[in-house]
């Protein structure tokens, strides 16, 4: 039941994603929406160790792992969100021209 929480969020949450790009009319290149992938299936893995960690009834172990793992990920979408998910605005100087 759990996995299907997991995926049933991250899949909202790329829907989302793709939902506030669309609406704020972003220009997002085909890597970029290839990374931004990568970023919600990583964050799948990391909440499917920890799932795994506290079936195997090892809480300390799901808090170290889900802690170092889960660190990589919010970095990963703070990144993505400052370089990628943000409208670009013209320089000055081209506004001028």
């Amino acid at each position: 039941m759990a996995e299907l929480i997991v995926g049933a969020v991250a899949t909202t949450g790329l829907l989302l994603v793709m939902q506030f790009a669309r609406k704020r009319q972003l220009a997002v290149a085909w890597w970029q929406w290839g990374l931004t992938v990568l970023a919600f299936l990583y964050s799948v893995l990391v909440l499917e160790v920890v799932v795994a960690f506290l079936r195997e009834g090892s809480l300390k172990g799901a808090m170290v792992i889900g802690t170092i793992l889960g660190f990589v990920a919010v970095v990963w979408f703070v990144l993505l969100a400052r370089f990628v998910f943000v409208r670009r605005v013209a320089s000055h100087s081209a506004r001028e021209q």
